[in-house]
């Protein structure tokens, strides 16, 4: 059961990692223009996470020991980017409304990607001190 987990965890992180470098990617390579303002640096930001995400989806898959630390390093770049852009938009609106919505969607995911990661080693932890 707790692989089953592990394998949902993934496919989400690897499925939104995935969507969110290619939309980043075609507003980067100017293959689409969105209709509210893109701050580059938050472009970027994303086009690197999502391909970061897609090899964090990848360890959780495949299970690797080190799939908690990787999914926890990019909840809190997440979250600490959430705050930054939140920032940014109620003190200048240097940012959409958009582009936090889309955080506070990235930083919920993995959020719930690290939990699940984290209950699933947590158990798995037990059950083999139990043996």
């Amino acid at each position: 059961m707790k692989k089953i987990a592990d394998r949902i965890a993934a496919t989400v992180a690897i499925v939104f990692s995935g969507l969110s470098l290619a939309e980043g990617s075609q507003v980067l390579l100017r293959l689409s223009i969105p209709d509210y303002i893109v701050f580059t640096p938050l472009l970027i930001y994303n086009v690197i996470m999502g391909v970061v995400g897609i090899y964090v989806g990848v360890q959780i898959f495949r299970r690797q020991k080190n799939s908690l630390k990787y999914s926890t390093i990019v909840a809190l770049f997440h979250i600490s980017t959430l705050v930054t852009v939140s920032l940014l938009y109620f003190i200048s609106s240097a940012v959409s409304t958009h582009s936090v919505n889309a955080m506070i969607l990235r930083s919920s995911l993995w959020l719930i990607v690290t939990i699940s990661v984290l209950l699933s080693k947590r158990n798995f932890t037990e059950l083999k001190e139990k043996l």
